[in-house]
């Protein structure tokens, strides 16, 4: 007999072993009986038990595959993250699956196949008696078969039909196209909108989907188009490799500057071992076409490369011009492919059929063989963190992963993340500078202006106003950045001043007027908004700090002709409403687009030359000591989508505090200037880049219990600042957590700053040997938190 460690995705964190008369490979999948119930897992290494043990050990209920299913360096950085991160190992090899090698156990099963190979036969005429069957069924009438291995084998030969919870997500996508007819017709005789909207057809060369026009021509006039035989609307299935972009765009032929050439020799001179490369260029500058030069070098010497950006949905341009430069070698990992089309590309990863993958943070576990290279575009961004088990951090991912293949590291920003600055000036990692956009194009001018001085005015500044009306004249386009979705951020009754505020989150919940209702952001309740104090009976209200409703609602008042689009997480709730954006951008049928942080980057449209910010203190006040951090990125990054071409470009940063320093830093774009300050105040309060940070929640739905507890945990705080010197541990609370309740449970959080992760995770060690926390108190650890929120 055998015994293994079996990992499952549960957050326990002791070993779980069970036996096996016949090997195992290491990172096969298995079936194994917890608590009474079949869970999927995956095995470990093999386990010495002792002779004398007299535990009966559970046997392995099946063995789903005969060799692993991820490669061993996979299997050791899952390893790793356990330990660093503080998760089972369980949680990090799920993380790194495909949902279709993680079987739905109790799914329906019917056969649909027209021929029965020999090694079906069992399961055929058990299946043929009934029209589908559960899979907790099947086992009972087949206990000696291996019945999820024949189940994913008939699966993948059409021979049978799993009807999963979650199986529509796995149907083809189809969708409206528009087609154009060879009829010869008088474009003239049309009426007005059936015009215009055969003006925008006739600028497609071929069928495109409805989607991409359907926010700006009638339902209507395209019916009359129909009806006229001009055009035919025809379903057809989507393609999910061309979700992303409408058309390839054409390979770019690629003239490197001077200090894009030297990145690029600098990076070069690293080829053939491990390094992380820093590569901090100013908004324009041409840190992509750095990229896919490497990237080309790379694939010529046979290596692969994984391209990690924040988040896939906001990026058509990238995809497009990678798609341009590298074609059928690209695999692009998003949620908007179904689940067997993601599974394909990950089995194409695997066979080595796809040498560039690009996606967002979990595109880092694609099994690439040969990897070469790693690249992150605007490292600092908050995204690449994880908010929930495994809490990893994308950018730390994929150095450990690099150091593993020996490979490098491109870490690209215009606003570097302090900590990976520091790492940089400290020479740890190598610093590349890109400090002029080519072809002398300049940066944009910035004016500040001070809200305190216009209190008369409502949302827009007679600045901000004039500078839109002069674009609009010269038939420019304009982007304002408001960063707060909704049309006001709380509704409060003017008589006896109750705030609507969440049940579960005792949070104040956002008025969305479109809908006419209040909404949670945080744990996504909702509910129609009052039209009376539910307390005293009032219909008067004010509204709080306005949203992105309440600015395109006034810029529609002060600019009726104008073509407005917002994008924000509300209007963005279809799957190409961000492409149709781009698309519309590109072709400039849109005059002002407005936004909260989905736009402040990704962006290069020349017609574009004028960027205003509408509140540059939304960011800055939330009580966050990376608040000044966060609000100079966003500033920087939004106001670098202003001038991208030959026309010059101006940015108008309205602001209450136009003294700070995060605010002047970033209208100069003076990155080492905003460093200089920041640092000093994170050095002085104890802070990263100076001092590692953990943090544990502690949850609950009673609120005495809770306190109770962290009282417990304050004794315990002593003995362990005992193991100690200072300053090399300094820890906080346990206090109320700033969101003090969220989904109906009380929230503590305790604080811990090291000087270096060793004393960290010694201390994350201590904490749980000196403290127990009852079964109803849940916990969670976060490693090098982004927000202490």
């Amino acid at each position: 007999m055998k015994y293994y460690v079996i990992h499952l995705p549960l957050g326990i964190n002791k070993e779980l072993v069970y036996c096996s008369p016949a090997s195992i490979a290491e990172g096969a999948r298995v079936l194994v009986s917890l608590s009474s119930k079949l869970c999927l897992g995956v095995c470990g290494k093999e386990s010495r038990i002792d002779s004398n043990n007299k535990i009966n050990y559970k046997s392995v209920e099946e063995v789903l595959d005969s060799s692993s299913i991820l490669p061993d360096e996979l299997l050791r950085l899952a390893e790793w993250m356990a330990d660093y991160y503080c998760c089972p190992v369980g949680k990090a090899i799920f993380a790194m699956l495909p949902s279709m090698m993680q079987p739905e156990l109790d799914a329906s099963v019917k056969w649909i196949g027209e021929t029965v190979p020999e090694e079906f036969t069992k399961l055929h005429n058990v299946l043929k008696e009934e029209d589908s069957i559960k899979l907790t069924q099947l086992r009972k009438l087949l206990p000696a078969y291996p019945l999820y291995r024949r189940i994913e084998e008939a699966e993948e030969q059409s021979l049978i039909l799993i009807e999963r919870k979650l199986y529509h997500r796995d149907k083809p996508k189809f969708a409206n196209y528009i087609v154009r007819t060879d009829i010869d017709f008088d474009a003239d005789t049309l009426a007005l909108k059936q015009r215009e909207a055969w003006e925008l057809i006739l600028a497609e060369k071929h069928a495109f989907p409805m989607a991409s026009i359907s926010s700006i021509v009638s339902y209507a006039a395209l019916k009359a188009l129909v009806k006229k035989n001009i055009i035919r609307i025809e379903s057809r299935r989507c393609d999910p490799e061309t979700m992303l972009y409408d058309s390839v765009a054409a390979p770019k032929a690629i003239t490197l500057n001077d200090a894009q050439n030297q990145a690029v020799a600098d990076i070069a001179s690293g080829y053939d071992k491990f390094d992380v490369n820093l590569l901090f260029g100013i908004t324009g500058s041409g840190k992509t076409e750095v990229y896919i030069e490497v990237i080309r070098r790379y694939l010529d010497i046979g290596r692969s490369v994984i391209f990690l950006i924040p988040e896939i949905a906001l990026t058509p341009q990238m995809v497009e011009r990678f798609q341009g430069s590298f074609g059928n070698t690209l695999a692009i990992q998003h949620s908007q492919l179904s689940e067997k089309d993601r599974f394909r590309q990950w089995q194409m990863i695997v066979r080595g059929e796809k040498k560039i993958i690009i996606g967002a943070r979990s595109a880092i576990f694609a099994p690439v063989p040969n990897l070469g290279l790693i690249v992150i575009d605007e490292e600092h961004e908050g995204t690449y963190k994880q908010d929930n088990i495994p809490r990893y951090h994308g950018r730390d991912i994929a150095i450990v992963r690099a150091k593993m293949h020996n490979a490098q590291v491109i870490l690209g920003s215009a606003t570097p993340a302090l900590e990976s600055w520091n790492n940089a000036l400290s020479t740890k990692y190598k610093l590349l500078k890109l400090e002029a956009r080519p072809l002398d194009y300049s940066l944009p001018e910035v004016k500040i202006v001070d809200l305190r001085d216009e209190y008369d005015h409502d949302l827009i500044s007679p600045t901000l106003l004039d500078a839109i009306d002069q674009r609009l004249q010269r038939q420019e386009q304009v982007i304002l950045f408001q960063n707060r979705r909704g049309y006001s951020s709380y509704m409060q009754c003017l008589k006896c001043g109750k705030l609507v505020t969440c049940s579960q989150c005792e949070i104040s919940m956002s008025y969305h007027r479109d809908k006419e209702e209040m909404q949670c952001h945080y744990c996504g309740a909702s509910r129609p908004s009052p039209r009376k104090c539910p307390d005293c009976g009032s219909y008067s209200f004010s509204y709080g700090a306005p949203g992105t409703q309440k600015l395109e609602q006034t810029l529609k008042i002060l600019f009726p002709e104008a073509k407005i689009l917002r994008m924000d997480s509300d209007s963005a709730r279809k799957r190409d409403t961000y492409k149709s954006m781009y698309n519309r951008m590109k072709k400039r049928e849109v005059d002002i687009l407005l936004g909260t942080q989905m736009i402040s980057k990704g962006l290069d449209f020349p017609e574009v030359t004028l960027v205003g910010v509408v509140m540059a203190d939304i960011s800055l006040n939330v009580p966050d000591f990376r608040a000044a951090e966060r609000t100079f990125q966003l500033l920087t990054q939004v106001a670098g989508r202003s001038g991208r071409g030959t026309k010059a470009g101006e940015v108008i940063i309205q602001t209450y505090n136009p003294e700070h320093y995060a605010i002047q830093a970033a209208s100069r774009q003076d990155f080492p200037g905003f460093v200089a300050e920041e640092m000093g105040h994170r050095k002085q309060l104890y802070y990263p880049p100076y001092y590692r940070l953990a943090r544990i929640v502690f949850q609950c739905a009673d609120l005495d219990l809770l306190r109770q507890e962290m009282q417990s945990l304050e004794a315990a705080k002593q003995l362990l600042l005992s193991n100690f010197k200072l300053p090399e541990l300094l820890l906080l609370g346990p206090s109320p957590a700033p969101f003090s309740k969220m989904s109906n449970y009380f929230r503590y959080h305790f604080i811990l700053k090291g000087l270096n992760a060793e004393i960290i995770h010694r201390a994350l060690d201590l904490v749980e040997e000196l403290y127990k926390s009852p079964t109803a108190i849940s916990s969670y650890v976060d490693v090098d938190p982004v927000s202490l929120m």
